[in-house]
Protein backbone atom coordinates (compact mmCIF):
# COMPACT_ATOMS: atom_id res chain seq x y z
CA UNK A 1 0.00 0.00 0.00
CA UNK A 2 1.66 3.00 -0.99
CA UNK A 3 2.20 6.67 1.14
CA UNK A 4 -0.83 8.26 -0.57
CA UNK A 5 -3.03 5.80 -0.64
CA UNK A 6 -2.38 5.43 3.71
CA UNK A 7 -2.81 9.00 4.09
CA UNK A 8 -6.30 9.09 2.21
CA UNK A 9 -7.20 6.06 4.17
CA UNK A 10 -6.07 7.84 7.81
CA UNK A 11 -8.00 10.85 6.35
CA UNK A 12 -10.93 8.98 5.94
CA UNK A 13 -10.58 7.21 9.73
CA UNK A 14 -9.97 10.48 11.21
CA UNK A 15 -13.25 12.02 9.12
CA UNK A 16 -15.17 9.44 10.48
CA UNK A 17 -13.77 8.85 14.43
CA UNK A 18 -15.87 11.31 16.26
CA UNK A 19 -18.81 10.35 13.63
CA UNK A 20 -21.88 9.27 15.92
CA UNK A 21 -19.87 8.90 18.92
CA UNK A 22 -23.12 7.55 20.65
CA UNK A 23 -24.21 5.87 17.91
CA UNK A 24 -27.78 7.54 17.93
CA UNK A 25 -29.39 9.08 14.51
CA UNK A 26 -27.82 12.44 16.37
CA UNK A 27 -24.38 13.41 16.91
CA UNK A 28 -25.14 15.14 19.94
CA UNK A 29 -25.91 12.68 23.24
CA UNK A 30 -28.63 13.33 25.89
CA UNK A 31 -28.17 13.39 29.52
CA UNK A 32 -31.12 10.93 30.85
CA UNK A 33 -29.59 7.25 30.68
CA UNK A 34 -31.36 3.97 29.84
CA UNK A 35 -33.55 3.02 32.52
CA UNK A 36 -32.41 0.26 35.73
CA UNK A 37 -32.28 -3.20 33.90
CA UNK A 38 -33.45 -1.92 31.06
CA UNK A 39 -31.81 -3.13 27.35
CA UNK A 40 -31.60 -1.35 23.79
CA UNK A 41 -30.11 -3.51 21.09
CA UNK A 42 -29.38 -1.78 17.97
CA UNK A 43 -27.81 -2.75 14.22
CA UNK A 44 -26.92 0.44 12.06
CA UNK A 45 -25.06 2.08 9.12
CA UNK A 46 -23.21 5.17 9.49
CA UNK A 47 -21.83 7.01 7.16
CA UNK A 48 -19.21 10.24 6.52
CA UNK A 49 -18.52 11.62 2.96
CA UNK A 50 -15.64 14.53 2.40
CA UNK A 51 -13.52 14.86 -0.70
CA UNK A 52 -11.48 12.14 0.65
CA UNK A 53 -13.83 9.44 -0.44
CA UNK A 54 -16.65 7.57 2.30
CA UNK A 55 -16.16 5.53 5.36
CA UNK A 56 -19.02 3.72 6.57
CA UNK A 57 -19.81 1.70 9.84
CA UNK A 58 -21.70 -0.91 7.73
CA UNK A 59 -22.40 -2.67 10.14
CA UNK A 60 -22.47 -1.77 13.44
CA UNK A 61 -23.84 -3.79 16.90
CA UNK A 62 -24.25 -1.64 19.47
CA UNK A 63 -26.32 -2.03 23.10
CA UNK A 64 -27.02 0.33 25.64
CA UNK A 65 -27.66 -1.40 29.18
CA UNK A 66 -29.37 0.47 32.49
CA UNK A 67 -27.30 -1.47 34.85
CA UNK A 68 -27.62 0.37 37.65
CA UNK A 69 -30.01 3.41 38.41
CA UNK A 70 -28.88 6.38 37.12
CA UNK A 71 -25.60 4.33 34.86
CA UNK A 72 -25.86 3.25 31.74
CA UNK A 73 -23.40 1.20 29.75
CA UNK A 74 -22.65 1.48 26.28
CA UNK A 75 -20.60 -1.04 23.66
CA UNK A 76 -20.25 -0.72 20.14
CA UNK A 77 -18.75 -3.46 17.43
CA UNK A 78 -18.01 -1.96 14.17
CA UNK A 79 -17.52 -3.00 10.69
CA UNK A 80 -15.52 -0.80 8.88
CA UNK A 81 -16.00 -0.39 4.85
CA UNK A 82 -14.25 2.89 2.87
CA UNK A 83 -14.04 3.63 -0.12
CA UNK A 84 -11.21 6.23 -1.05
CA UNK A 85 -11.40 8.36 -3.97
CA UNK A 86 -9.75 6.68 -6.70
CA UNK A 87 -8.49 3.88 -4.83
CA UNK A 88 -10.22 0.28 -4.09
CA UNK A 89 -13.18 -0.54 -1.09
CA UNK A 90 -12.14 -2.03 2.04
CA UNK A 91 -14.19 -3.79 4.45
CA UNK A 92 -12.59 -4.73 8.07
CA UNK A 93 -13.50 -5.01 11.32
CA UNK A 94 -13.15 -1.83 13.33
CA UNK A 95 -12.01 -0.42 16.61
CA UNK A 96 -14.52 -1.65 19.37
CA UNK A 97 -16.15 1.09 22.11
CA UNK A 98 -16.97 1.27 25.55
CA UNK A 99 -18.88 4.23 27.76
CA UNK A 100 -20.45 4.79 30.98
CA UNK A 101 -23.30 7.56 31.69
CA UNK A 102 -23.79 8.96 34.84
CA UNK A 103 -26.67 11.16 35.24
CA UNK A 104 -25.48 13.60 38.77
CA UNK A 105 -28.52 15.97 38.60
CA UNK A 106 -32.14 15.28 37.59
CA UNK A 107 -34.20 17.56 36.37
CA UNK A 108 -36.77 20.36 38.49
CA UNK A 109 -38.69 22.85 37.47
CA UNK A 110 -34.65 25.35 36.97
CA UNK A 111 -32.75 22.86 36.47
CA UNK A 112 -31.61 20.22 33.78
CA UNK A 113 -30.53 16.71 33.52
CA UNK A 114 -26.82 16.63 33.30
CA UNK A 115 -24.59 13.76 32.99
CA UNK A 116 -20.87 12.49 32.42
CA UNK A 117 -20.48 10.31 29.37
CA UNK A 118 -16.95 9.73 28.80
CA UNK A 119 -16.18 6.69 26.13
CA UNK A 120 -13.55 4.86 25.32
CA UNK A 121 -12.56 3.23 21.41
CA UNK A 122 -9.69 0.68 21.77
CA UNK A 123 -7.40 -0.62 19.04
CA UNK A 124 -9.36 -3.35 17.74
CA UNK A 125 -9.77 -2.70 14.09
CA UNK A 126 -7.18 -4.03 11.47
CA UNK A 127 -3.82 -1.94 11.19
CA UNK A 128 -2.60 -3.19 8.27
CA UNK A 129 -5.31 -2.46 6.66
CA UNK A 130 -5.80 1.05 7.73
CA UNK A 131 -9.02 1.04 9.33
CA UNK A 132 -8.03 1.32 12.83
CA UNK A 133 -6.89 4.16 14.42
CA UNK A 134 -3.92 2.16 16.18
CA UNK A 135 -4.36 4.03 19.57
CA UNK A 136 -7.31 3.95 22.20
CA UNK A 137 -9.30 7.63 21.77
CA UNK A 138 -11.55 8.87 24.94
CA UNK A 139 -14.31 11.68 24.58
CA UNK A 140 -14.81 13.23 27.79
CA UNK A 141 -17.75 15.09 27.48
CA UNK A 142 -20.89 16.63 29.69
CA UNK A 143 -24.88 16.57 28.71
CA UNK A 144 -27.85 18.80 29.75
CA UNK A 145 -30.95 18.25 29.07
CA UNK A 146 -34.64 20.33 29.69
CA UNK A 147 -38.10 19.05 28.52
CA UNK A 148 -41.03 20.95 27.78
CA UNK A 149 -44.15 19.18 27.05
CA UNK A 150 -43.78 17.22 24.02
CA UNK A 151 -40.33 19.20 23.29
CA UNK A 152 -36.67 18.09 24.79
CA UNK A 153 -33.54 20.80 24.56
CA UNK A 154 -30.18 18.78 24.41
CA UNK A 155 -26.78 20.40 24.50
CA UNK A 156 -23.91 19.81 25.87
CA UNK A 157 -19.90 18.57 24.70
CA UNK A 158 -16.29 18.58 25.55
CA UNK A 159 -13.02 17.06 24.57
CA UNK A 160 -11.78 14.44 22.59
CA UNK A 161 -8.47 12.86 22.73
CA UNK A 162 -6.54 11.30 19.97
CA UNK A 163 -2.76 10.47 20.81
CA UNK A 164 -2.21 9.06 17.21
CA UNK A 165 0.60 10.62 15.25
CA UNK A 166 -0.11 13.43 12.99
CA UNK A 167 -3.89 13.61 15.06
CA UNK A 168 -5.43 16.31 16.99
CA UNK A 169 -6.72 16.11 20.50
CA UNK A 170 -10.43 18.81 19.37
CA UNK A 171 -13.58 20.01 21.36
CA UNK A 172 -17.30 19.00 20.08
CA UNK A 173 -20.53 20.21 21.62
CA UNK A 174 -23.78 20.60 19.82
CA UNK A 175 -27.87 21.47 20.51
CA UNK A 176 -30.27 19.07 19.66
CA UNK A 177 -34.26 19.93 19.74
CA UNK A 178 -36.38 16.82 19.53
CA UNK A 179 -40.27 17.09 19.73
CA UNK A 180 -42.77 13.66 20.34
CA UNK A 181 -44.98 14.17 17.08
CA UNK A 182 -46.77 10.75 18.23
CA UNK A 183 -46.55 7.82 20.63
CA UNK A 184 -44.14 6.45 17.90
CA UNK A 185 -42.48 8.94 16.26
CA UNK A 186 -39.78 11.74 17.56
CA UNK A 187 -38.31 14.02 15.33
CA UNK A 188 -35.72 16.49 16.20
CA UNK A 189 -32.85 18.82 14.50
CA UNK A 190 -29.39 19.48 15.47
CA UNK A 191 -26.27 21.82 14.97
CA UNK A 192 -23.04 20.18 15.93
CA UNK A 193 -19.29 21.71 15.97
CA UNK A 194 -16.10 19.85 16.23
CA UNK A 195 -12.50 21.49 16.47
CA UNK A 196 -10.07 20.34 13.59
CA UNK A 197 -8.76 17.03 13.83
CA UNK A 198 -5.61 17.11 12.30
CA UNK A 199 -4.02 19.63 9.68
CA UNK A 200 -5.74 17.94 6.65
CA UNK A 201 -8.97 18.25 8.31
CA UNK A 202 -10.19 21.26 9.39
CA UNK A 203 -13.02 22.44 11.92
CA UNK A 204 -16.49 21.86 10.80
CA UNK A 205 -20.37 22.58 11.79
CA UNK A 206 -22.71 20.14 10.72
CA UNK A 207 -27.02 20.66 10.86
CA UNK A 208 -28.59 17.25 10.88
CA UNK A 209 -32.14 16.34 11.13
CA UNK A 210 -33.99 12.81 11.63
CA UNK A 211 -35.44 11.08 14.51
CA UNK A 212 -37.03 7.48 15.79
CA UNK A 213 -39.71 5.58 15.05
CA UNK A 214 -41.40 2.78 16.72
CA UNK A 215 -43.27 0.16 14.44
CA UNK A 216 -44.18 -2.05 17.52
CA UNK A 217 -43.40 -1.18 21.12
CA UNK A 218 -40.52 -2.52 21.53
CA UNK A 219 -39.07 -2.01 17.90
CA UNK A 220 -38.19 1.15 16.20
CA UNK A 221 -35.68 2.54 13.36
CA UNK A 222 -33.49 5.23 13.80
CA UNK A 223 -32.75 7.60 10.80
CA UNK A 224 -30.86 11.04 10.09
CA UNK A 225 -28.94 12.92 7.70
CA UNK A 226 -26.73 16.14 7.41
CA UNK A 227 -24.14 18.41 5.84
CA UNK A 228 -21.49 20.93 6.46
CA UNK A 229 -22.83 24.21 6.74
CA UNK A 230 -19.07 25.79 7.39
CA UNK A 231 -15.48 24.53 7.52
CA UNK A 232 -14.64 21.33 6.28
CA UNK A 233 -17.61 19.78 3.81
CA UNK A 234 -18.71 17.19 4.41
CA UNK A 235 -22.29 14.78 4.47
CA UNK A 236 -23.66 11.79 6.90
CA UNK A 237 -25.95 9.67 7.28
CA UNK A 238 -27.23 6.77 9.33
CA UNK A 239 -29.91 4.15 9.95
CA UNK A 240 -30.34 1.83 12.34
CA UNK A 241 -33.03 -0.98 13.43
CA UNK A 242 -33.46 -2.15 16.79
CA UNK A 243 -35.39 -3.88 20.04
CA UNK A 244 -35.48 -2.98 23.46
CA UNK A 245 -37.10 -4.78 26.41
CA UNK A 246 -37.11 -4.60 30.48
CA UNK A 247 -39.79 -4.02 33.02
CA UNK A 248 -39.74 0.30 32.39
CA UNK A 249 -41.38 -1.60 28.97
CA UNK A 250 -44.21 -2.55 30.94
CA UNK A 251 -44.53 0.41 32.55
CA UNK A 252 -44.52 2.61 28.73
CA UNK A 253 -47.45 0.07 27.78
CA UNK A 254 -49.58 0.71 31.16
CA UNK A 255 -49.63 4.29 31.15
CA UNK A 256 -49.46 4.92 27.39
CA UNK A 257 -45.99 6.57 27.65
CA UNK A 258 -44.81 7.85 24.29
CA UNK A 259 -41.58 5.61 23.17
CA UNK A 260 -38.22 6.93 23.15
CA UNK A 261 -34.93 5.44 22.43
CA UNK A 262 -32.39 6.62 24.99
Amino acid sequence: MNKRLIKILTLLISGFSSQKAGATEFFSDIAVPVAYKEVYLNLHAASSHTKNGTFSRLPAVEALVGVYPDFQLRTITPVAFMQPKNASPLYYYGDMGIGVKYRFIHETITLPHVAFYPKFTFPSGDVNAVTGNKTITATVPFWLQKDWGPWKLSGGGGYLFNPAKGKFNFPFGGILLRKTISEYLTLGNELYAEGARDKNFAARLLYVAGGTYYFTNNAYTLFSVGHSIAGAKSFVAFFGVGVEWGPHLKIKEKEKLPLTVP
